[in-house]
């Protein structure tokens, strides 16, 4: 069952101790370490374009990794235009050692043809990932990432609750922290550019 309380308490505490976004400035002191959660793992699953792709194809880039659907109300669209904005304000130079990935929790909806279109009205450098259910639930799992449906909307599509923070990754797949969605994009990118070389 998804209990998005008790990992948000855990989260919680280990941000305000060990997060870059606390600091006033991005240059105030080098990158902090990783903070020291299982988090992250292997994955094998089908990009945008219909690609099988797994974690080792991003291995020597950082990842931002957000968890959500195409067709999500809410907060999605919040935690995509932090990530890919965040990027933008990073430079070129820096954010081209960064990959926006967004993996669906609706595989159903969610497939290669329907994914490309809505991650191209997002950001040109955003990656959707989708795949089996049993591929995203291992993916799910690996970040710690719980998804339920709980209704449906006009269209009758599942709507989900679910996880909502936008994971970075180091170039050798290690997590190194994890941000709110509605954290300002300008902070995220100062957070972001302190791990960077």
């Amino acid at each position: 069952m998804f209990r998005p309380g008790v990992f948000g308490l855990v989260v919680a505490a280990l941000l305000a101790a060990n997060s870059p976004a606390f600091a006033h400035s991005a240059h105030e002191k080098p990158a902090p370490a990783p903070l020291a959660l299982d988090i992250g793992g292997p994955f094998a699953l089908i990009d945008h374009q219909g690609t099988p792709v797994t974690d080792r194809d991003f291995h020597g880039r950082f990842l931002l990794v957000f968890f959500g659907y195409a067709n999500c109300p809410g907060v999605c669209p919040i935690g995509l235009h932090t990530m890919t904005e965040a990027l933008d304000l990073l430079g070129a130079e820096q954010a081209a050692a960064v990959v926006p990935v967004l993996i669906t929790i609706d595989p159903a909806r969610d497939t290669p043809a329907t994914l490309a279109p809505a991650v191209a009205k997002i950001h040109p450098r955003l990656i959707g990932l989708t795949g089996s259910p049993a591929d995203l639930s291992a993916a799910r799992q690996a970040y710690k990432v719980g998804a339920e449906a709980t209704g449906r909307d006009l269209a009758g599509g599942a709507l989900y609750r679910h996880g909502t923070f936008i994971y970075l990754m180091g170039p050798d797949g290690r997590f190194l922290s994890l941000f709110p969605p509605v954290m300002p994009p300008a902070a995220l990118a100062a957070a972001i550019a302190r791990y960077l070389p």
